[in-house]
């Protein structure tokens, strides 16, 4: 029985943000954590984990060991619940760039530090970069995302900067994508685009591990 592979699997389900799977010594499942959005009732949320749990890798699963925690998401998001934009800092020596991206999460603060030469391109790539160690910073982990692109496009006459960011692990590979307007600073502009594309992924991260 492939744990993650189900964990995977349930997160795809309407309304769940994750999910968490504990097992017995047999292998059996023993507590199935969930969290969700309150869009739908526990109950339905239930009846589809069950549903699935059949149809897809047979297994039937008592509704008491399935717990769920909701949360409304927009009160989340606006209550410091993510990590935020405080500062990045550039300085170049010769050829070469560093830079350092410094994220904010109730209070305490998160770096992410790396250095190269000195591009029109990777610099903006470096920023991506230097926020995606940040995030690990905060996560606890180290080289769980890649910087993959970042670009500069218009639409609607307003500058936007797009940035393609790969999360994987040795379950999984998935591709994100993030987008912010450019406005007076485009360095911490590419850093609310690198977390525009994540930050559900963080949370849904954090929320497993």
């Amino acid at each position: 029985m492939n744990i993650k592979e189900m964990e995977q699997f349930l997160v795809k389900l309407k309304s769940i943000i994750s999910c968490k799977i504990i097992v017995d010594k047999k292998n059996d499942i023993e507590e199935l954590h969930i969290l969700s959005n309150t869009q739908r009732e526990p109950k339905q949320i239930s009846r589809d984990i069950q549903s699935m749990l059949i149809s897809e890798f047979g297994i039937n699963i008592d509704h008491k060991k399935i717990s769920i925690a909701q949360i409304d998401e927009e009160v989340v998001s606006n209550n410091d619940f993510r990590l935020r934009f405080s500062t990045v800092e550039y300085s170049l020596t010769g050829k070469k760039a560093t830079i350092k991206v410094v994220l904010e999460k109730g209070g305490k603060y998160y770096e992410g530090q790396v250095a190269g030469i000195q591009t029109k391109y990777n610099s903006k790539r470096m920023i991506v970069e230097a926020t995606l160690k940040a995030v690990e910073n905060f996560l606890g982990v180290d080289e769980l995302f890649i910087a993959e692109d970042v670009k500069v496009i218009e639409i609607a006459d307003k500058r936007v900067v797009v940035t393609g960011i790969v999360f994987f692990n040795e379950y999984e590979e998935q591709f994100f994508t993030g987008c912010a307007s450019i406005n007076s600073d485009h360095k911490e502009s590419i850093v609310k685009s690198t977390l525009d594309g994540i930050n559900r992924k963080i949370v849904q991260y954090h929320n497993e591990n």
